[in-house]
């Protein structure tokens, strides 16, 4: 079963992990709740605190922002 951010998150504080990664706890609740995007160095900073892979964060924030997809290249 795919867990969201917030599942990753566990006990911990918004407070805690935004602090540990250099963001505000306000913009750490966008990102889980979908309503900002998430920047690849947030997401590797998410994945040291959580001690998961970049790509189970990656698949956790798509979650909620189902609308962020693979583009594929053309040409």
């Amino acid at each position: 079963m795919l867990k969201s951010l917030r599942d990753l998150r566990g006990n911990r504080t918004l407070k805690e992990v935004a602090a540990t990664i250099g963001i505000s706890k306000s913009y750490l609740s966008l990102i889980e709740k979908g309503e900002r995007r998430m920047s690849l160095d947030i997401a590797e900073k998410l994945s040291s605190v959580y001690k998961v892979g970049v790509d189970v964060i990656l698949h956790a924030y798509r979650i909620y922002r189902p609308s962020t997809k693979l583009g594929t290249a053309t040409g």
